[in-house]
């Protein structure tokens, strides 16, 4: 159980640890991994009507066409019951789902890719000060990889995609921190990178530079080091 928020009434996580909460309680019902991917796929794919023989080649590729389509009916059915007010929440006819939560569902891909753009733009504006709360914003609406318990064709691409992303950002944060002499923050978020990377040696030259110009000539070498047993 979480505490309750105000703003949205049901707020999804898909990025590292998947959640569904609604008024400020979690759902027990989707412990189902292709209830999860169900869902997840329609909250990414929110923008458009997805068919459902799409959907159910996506879910059961290995299956015949009449039995995949049986069972994203029963998984449909499955979703609607998990979900309070479901009609709230997905708009659905003979061919195709969507999902129509709006102004009432907070996801967190959504906030991590609104904040991106938001630091994308006030950085082509020239507002660099502006650009680092709303990338400070994204690095940490990025929980994690995306629905890491899928393994789901479908996936991989949207997964690589958002984990980029989050690299960069982390990235653009170095060096914006460090251009505004704030090396201790900048040296945290190449820290960062090397927890999710661990053999990105660009970042590795940043920590230690970064260290270096904060006087911490040991833990330079140390990051060195490191990095030098991880290649090997």
């Amino acid at each position: 159980q979480e505490e309750d928020v105000p703003g949205p009434e049901l707020r999804i996580h898909l990025l590292g640890d998947f959640r569904v909460v609604h008024g400020g309680v979690a759902l027990p019902a989707f412990h189902a991994p292709r209830l999860r991917s169900l869902l997840a796929y329609l909250v990414l794919h929110r923008d458009a009507p997805q068919h459902r023989q799409h959907l159910a080649f996506l879910l059961w590729p290995d299956s015949t066409e009449s039995q995949s389509r049986t069972n994203l009916r029963k998984l449909i059915l499955a979703l609607r019951q998990a979900l309070p007010d479901a009609d709230a929440y997905l708009a659905m006819d003979g061919q195709t789902v969507q999902w129509q939560g709006g102004s009432r569902t907070w996801l967190d891909v959504a906030e991590f890719e609104s904040a991106l753009g938001d630091a994308g733009n006030r950085e082509g504006g020239g507002e660099t000060g502006g650009a680092l709360p709303a990338l400070r914003r994204a690095v940490a609406a990025y929980g994690g990889v995306l629905l890491p318990g899928c393994y789901d064709d479908w996936i991989e691409p949207d997964r690589q995609r958002l984990a980029n992303a989050h690299l960069q950002a982390l990235g653009r944060l170095v060096r914006l921190l460090e251009r505004g002499s704030n090396n201790s923050e900048a040296a945290h978020y190449a820290q960062t990178i090397l927890r999710h990377d661990p053999l990105n040696e660009p970042a590795t030259r940043d920590l230690m530079r970064l260290l270096a110009l904060e006087g911490n000539r040991a833990a330079a070498l140390r990051a060195y080091h490191a990095c030098a047993t991880r290649l090997r």
